[in-house]
């Protein structure tokens, strides 16, 4: 494809995603690089036509993100040129949920021109989720060693000690949890004498317990991954946008999940949700007040939106596209964590007879883990680790009555550290509950599959999982001894062994 034809094909909106073309644009660096400039000093020239669409133009979105993909320095200024004017115009050229994309936009084109940040960030009159989204520019940049740890804690400082009275923007509830998130354990004084400009008192109390963990950062996992990496993949960004999903969107809402689910909401819209609350119960919006059809309704929008996007993961799973069900996956989890610790929500269990929807959390989860599980990408593993960190973080998997989930979480975690080649730590999580339930099967056989399973060929030892199970084999009560019979036997005949095999097989019978 040549570099004129590439251009022509990125200026314009087709409800498509151009991939070819992009990937084209990715190819020829040198070459598209100053088409890709035009396109920018276009929009900055005629703006206004664009924002009031007399002028369809739709390049900046395609010239935006390839440049930070190139590390384009020059589209650092035009980026600034867009925060400088009304939030509206923002949004409308770098879309509705600027928050996720402007910090590693400006990341990755960052020119050195930390004043045009400073202006940005410090002007009351900025809509405050610009100024939050352009604070995180600076946490990125530090934490990929542009920027040091004492310029970010000096600045974050500087910011809530000179902030006015009057000004309680979420800027600065940004700020908290940077500093909680970069565990810029400096600031620990200087942020509990400003906790109360954290409005939700869970995330208070969150805030503070993370700055005592002063574990070394790891860069692929939540918030770092992705929110904190410099732009690097257009095109998977892209694809998840609204306006290149309208024929999927299409073919997902004539399909029978969707009228389902579209039923039960409805269902829940007419129904008595209210008569689940108690007269006399407390707000779960913290106020200390009763209950009021405020708090009502937002309950049952977040209970819909988790509905829509569980039927829409699962709708991708079912069409073999488990890619596109990671977002919506992760999506419904993060709301349903917010409604269990809104509400003092202490079970999985409890969270489903409370909380009856088109899914039960305890299946959807499992279908969530399934497909991070069967992904090798480093980046989707730790995603796991942050799906089970989390579930034990929400919930309190230590009550007996949640014996499975305890050791459904200790298992998911042990195989994917493992996986991620921390043998060590892998080992020490099954290891620590073997020795409060030594009887416990499938902690003896989750770590002999580890040496004993082509899907970690490179750790292939059958002798080491052959003595993994004559331990668990002297155990007294083990849960189910025919399973650690069943392995053995297997073992023996794929060293050769008929002897022992047949020992195995007559155990079983």
């Amino acid at each position: 494809m040549e570099i004129k034809e590439i251009a022509e094909k990125l200026k314009y909106y087709t409800p498509e995603l151009p991939k070819e073309a992009i990937k084209e644009a990715l190819k020829h660096k040198e070459e598209i690089t100053p088409k890709l400039l035009e396109m920018l000093e276009y929009t900055k020239e005629n703006l206004e036509a664009i924002c009031k669409e007399k002028d369809e133009f739709f390049g900046y979105s395609y010239a935006f993100f390839i440049l930070a993909e190139f590390r384009e320095k020059n589209a650092f200024p035009y980026l600034i040129d867009i925060l400088n004017k009304d939030v509206e115009v923002v949004e409308y050229i770098i879309g509705d949920d600027y928050p996720d994309y402007l910090p590693r936009l400006l990341a990755s084109t960052y020119n050195g021109d930390d004043k045009a940040l400073f202006n940005i960030i410090e002007n009351e009159n900025v809509d405050e989720f610009v100024r939050s989204s352009v604070l995180t520019v600076f946490s990125i940049l530090y934490f990929h060693g542009v920027k040091s740890r004492e310029f970010l804690v000096n600045y974050f400082k500087k910011l809530l000690e000179e902030r006015k009275e009057n000004d309680d923007a979420y800027l600065y509830e940004e700020i908290m949890q940077e500093i909680c998130d970069l565990k810029l354990t400096e600031l620990t004084e200087v942020v509990k004498n400003n906790i109360n400009l954290v409005k939700n008192h869970n995330d208070r109390d969150e805030i503070l317990k993370e700055l005592q963990n002063v574990e070394e950062i790891n860069k692929d996992v939540y918030p770092f991954c992705p929110l904190y990496e410099y732009i690097h993949d257009t095109i998977e960004i892209m694809e998840d946008w609204n306006c290149f999903s309208y024929i999927e969107d299409e073919e997902f809402e004539n399909s029978d999940e969707y009228e389902m689910c579209q039923s039960i909401i409805r269902n829940r819209d007419n129904n008595s949700f209210k008569t689940k609350v108690e007269k006399n119960d407390l707000c779960s919006c913290e106020s200390g007040k009763k209950y009021n059809d405020d708090c009502l309704n937002k309950d049952i929008h977040e209970l819909n939106m988790i509905d829509e996007f569980i039927c829409k993961a699962e709708w991708y799973v079912q069409k073999e596209e488990e890619r596109k069900a990671y977002r919506p996956f992760r999506i419904a989890w993060f709301i349903v964590e917010e409604i269990c610790k809104n509400n003092n929500i202490k079970s999985i269990d409890e969270y489903d007879k409370k909380y009856k929807g088109y899914e039960f959390l305890s299946n959807w989860l499992q279908d969530y883990d399934d497909i991070l599980s069967s992904s090798n990408k480093a980046n989707i593993l730790y995603q796991r680790l942050e799906l089970w960190d989390n579930i034990e973080n929400t919930f309190n998997l230590n009550d007996t009555t949640q014996l499975y989930w305890k050791e459904k979480s200790i298992l998911e975690r042990a195989n994917t550290y493992f996986r991620l080649g921390n043998k060590e730590k892998a080992t020490e999580l099954i290891e620590n509950y073997l020795k409060e339930k030594p009887e416990w099967v499938w902690g003896y056989v989750e770590m002999s599959c580890w040496y004993d399973n082509e899907f970690y060929k490179e750790n292939y030892d059958i002798e080491k999982a052959k003595e993994i199970l004559l331990r668990a084999e002297k155990i007294n009560n083990m849960e189910d001894m025919d399973i650690i019979y069943e392995r053995l036997e297997d073992i023996y005949i794929k060293l050769g062994d008929k002897k022992m095999a047949k020992k195995y097989s007559d155990k079983l019978k």
